[in-house]
């Protein structure tokens, strides 16, 4: 599933296999690492890399025409066995350049060789190898430099297209004051470009259409006055129930209401400028605005942990610590597919701001292999600001291992609360 809904792909890497096909495979990986980090919303980009080596015989596949379609970004890798590869410049790019054009800012030259650019004067191009042909080492300024320059308008881009695919639900409200501030309100959505669901949901009306309205839409926004509103109550119950982070407004500055967990305090309607604070909120939610100023807690609900433990013989330990995190929350947990190999099973690590690794009545094999594991993530996805935690149970005889500077590791459910405190403050 692409971060943009419409997607198939996100981004397409277009590349030679004459080329340095480890190298290329590892800007790959980097690549996926740095969007799904800085990408507002968690939900993972789907990045095309065809890694069939024998293409010169085959036909152009059914299916690369119709992910070209619908990509958002193509990054070409260009050399000189990509110059004179027909798949390449013959299909691939000119499949790609019918649906955007050159100068639209889609295609995007990962140069290999300074020597041979595009035929395309207005497109980024950004170098992977110095004046020597020499491809930048990916522990080198310049390779970190060159992957931030390819990445940046990508990001602002995706951001872009997912937040105008989500709709928002603006709640009917029966206080004519309200209903001007409601106006107001949706000229200013519309005017960022954000979608507003077109059908009016009257009080009269079945709440299973209610119900559907706010399935359809991303977030919803809820006003609210000083006297009673009965259907403005409805219309926040059933979001409620949804469990999904609204945006919720009133004339009450001591509001006692609250939208799911995820959702922004209540906006005081009668101080400042009301309209633009509940537009903010709503750019917030969807993924919109400065990532600098984005709250996690917020913005996306719930900061995301990676949780690790053999369940054949540590289910208890893992459930129990999996309880914990709840309890603390508020955390999205993220578990590893339980038959995946190592080096998969963390392929979901980029998502996460922190990782949990527990070790209980499991052997001392699986841990030591577990945490060489987690060490291979970090290092290939260059995750080096995750928080790692070290939860050791009972921890009578369990020696010999070396854990890395910055680990916690965690002897008691009291050092793991205190753990997930920092994760908490950190992500606020």
């Amino acid at each position: 599933m692409a971060y943009v809904p419409n997607h198939v792909a996100d981004v397409f890497i277009s590349f030679s296999h004459e080329d340095d096909f480890a190298w290329i495979e590892r800007l790959k990986l980097d690549l996926e690492s740095f969007l799904s980090r800085k990408l507002r919303a968690r939900t993972r980009p789907e990045v095309f890399f065809d890694a069939h080596s024998l293409r010169a015989g085959r036909a152009f596949d059914t299916d690369i025409p119709a992910c070209l379609d619908a990509t958002g970004f193509l990054v070409a890798l260009i050399s000189r066995p990509y110059n004179r590869s027909p798949y390449c410049r013959q299909k691939e790019l000119p499949r790609f350049l019918r649906v955007h054009t050159s100068d639209s800012g889609r295609l995007i030259q990962a140069r290999l060789n300074r020597a041979v650019p595009l035929p395309y004067p207005n497109i980024l191009a950004v170098e992977f190898a110095d004046a020597k042909g020499l491809l930048f080492r990916r522990d080198s300024g310049e390779y970190q430099d060159a992957l931030m320059h390819v990445c940046e308008p990508i990001v602002t881009e995706l951001d872009r297209l997912y937040a105008q695919s989500k709709m928002v639900f603006l709640a009917s409200v029966a206080n004519p004051h309200l209903e001007q501030e409601r106006e107001r309100l949706g000229l200013e959505i519309e005017g960022r470009g954000l979608r507003l669901y077109p059908e009016a949901i009257g009080e009269g009306e079945d709440e299973i259409r209610l119900r559907d309205a706010l399935q359809e839409c991303a977030t919803s926004v809820h006003l609210f006055g000083l006297e009673p509103d009965r259907f403005a109550e409805t219309q926040l119950g059933a979001a409620v129930r949804l469990g999904r982070p609204c945006v919720l407004a009133s004339r009450d500055r001591a509001e006692i209401r609250r939208g799911p967990t995820g959702s922004p305090p209540p906006i005081y309607l009668e101080q400042g400028n009301p309209t633009i604070a509940v537009a903010n909120a709503v750019e917030a939610l969807l993924g919109r605005g400065r990532r600098d100023d984005r709250d996690p807690k917020h913005a996306l609900g719930k900061t995301p942990l990676f949780l690790v433990f053999k369940p054949d013989s540590d289910s208890s330990l893992g459930l129990r610590v999996r309880q914990r995190i709840v309890n603390r929350g508020p955390f999205e947990i993220i578990e590893p597919p339980r038959e995946a190999s190592a080096g998969s099973r963390y392929e979901d690590l980029s998502r996460a701001k922190a990782a949990v690794l527990c070790w209980g009545k499991a052997e001392k094999t699986w841990f030591e292999q577990e945490f060489e594991a987690l060490n291979q993530a970090v290092a290939v996805r260059q995750l080096y600001d995750l928080r790692r935690g070290l939860f050791i149970s009972p921890v009578d005889g369990k020696t010999g291992f070396d854990p890395f500077e910055g680990d916690r590791v965690l002897k008691s459910t009291d050092e793991l609360d205190a753990f997930l405190t920092e994760l908490e403050g950190t992500a606020a």
